[in-house]
């Protein structure tokens, strides 16, 4: 397909500009995706005015619903017109991990949006075995949040949670609401939200959290701790927070597990409470990364599809803002600068005109 699409093209740390750049082409076994939705991910704003991206130019953007307009020669399963989304993590396929099916462990790694163009733009492609179809009763928006919604699952996955158990999740950001909703679906029978804003534990509580704990005005570590007679079952770590990281250790009960989801790019100094508690209370300390597993991208994503097309993981309510391609550097900026009250931000190609006219009317 050839022709020019707009596009959100981040050229050095902080420089974003929308500009007109070339439709992709593809290969024969690649697929060309007309983009629906795409959502801000929290490493978005490092990779974009923190820390850096690994390529420049770089079209940003992995967490996107869309509609095949074209398909390689090699494409047989899909069709222009199928709506889709994508598992935007592409594997080397020869290194070690890859070949015991690890495909979030591989070494060589590249995301969508990350190490190649990505979807704040018109078009993306991506390789035909990434591109996954989804039911006619899925909107494009809650669509755009299956990736982030995978996160949670592999997380949680890891914890082995029974049911009846209670489930502590350190941080209420877009990928905490989602891994509390996951919790409740895993058998949770209580599952605790902690977070240091009121309308994220609000949101919590609607998406299912039993009950909320603002740390900024108690210890949750001391609440939990007498809410559940010693500790909770699991907690999971989803903020990212050398903070909450240590508060989940010493929120968990003896033989509890903890999940660090959230990732701080921080080295973790243990306090000598923390460290006695590691070691009297066998408590186990599990990373989780990615969401992909054999056959791929694996079950994370399969069960995210059914339960977000059955309605039993929401979306739509998490989204605060949907802007335009332009907006996205300013967004990016105050969300860095933590200038913006934001829950999660969808970049909007589907009702694109519209997107002024619906903000007159909520004025």
């Amino acid at each position: 397909m050839e022709g020019k699409m707009k596009a959100a093209v981040l050229h050095s740390l902080g420089n974003i500009k929308k500009e007109i750049v070339d439709i992709p082409q593809i290969n024969e076994e690649e697929v060309l995706i007309k983009v629906k939705y795409a959502g801000i991910c929290g490493s978005d704003v490092p990779r974009s005015m923190i820390s850096g991206a690994r390529i420049y130019p770089l079209i940003l953007g992995h967490e996107f619903s869309g509609e095949v307009v074209e398909v390689g020669g090699k494409v047989s399963d899909i069709h222009p017109r199928d709506r889709v989304v994508v598992a935007p993590l592409v594997s080397c396929g020869e290194c070690l991990y890859c070949k015991a099916g690890d495909y979030g462990l591989c070494d060589h790694y590249n995301i969508i949006g990350t190490g190649s163009n990505g979807a704040f733009a018109e078009y993306v492609k991506a390789p035909k075995n990434h591109v996954l179809k989804i039911d006619d009763r899925l909107d494009f928006e809650t669509a755009a949040g299956i990736e982030p919604a995978t996160i949670g699952y592999h997380g949680l996955q890891k914890a082995n949670i029974q049911p009846g158990e209670t489930v502590v999740v350190m941080g209420c950001g877009s990928i905490g609401q989602l891994t509390l909703q996951w919790a409740k679906i895993f058998g949770a029978s209580t599952v605790i939200a902690v977070d240091i804003f009121d309308d994220k534990l609000e949101l919590a509580k609607e998406l299912g959290a039993d009950i909320t704990i603002n740390s900024k005005n108690e210890d949750p570590v001391e609440k939990i701790k007498k809410l559940t007679n010693g500790g909770a079952d699991v907690v999971a770590e989803t903020a990212g927070n050398v903070f909450t990281q240590q508060q989940s250790i010493l929120a968990a009960k003896k033989k509890g597990r903890v999940v660090f989801i959230g990732i701080t790019h921080k080295g973790l100094e243990l306090k000598e409470e923390t460290m006695d508690h590691i070691m009297r209370g066998e408590i186990t300390i599990q990373g989780s990364w990615n969401s992909y597993m054999p056959p791929y991208p694996g079950i994370a994503w399969k069960a995210t599809l059914d339960y977000m097309t059955k309605g039993d993981i929401r979306f739509k309510r998490m989204i605060s803002h949907k802007i335009k391609i332009e907006e996205v550097g300013e967004y990016l900026k105050g969300m860095a600068e933590r200038t913006l009250s934001f829950n999660k931000v969808l970049v909007s190609l589907e009702d694109y005109e519209n997107l002024d006219n619906k903000r007159k009317l909520m004025e």
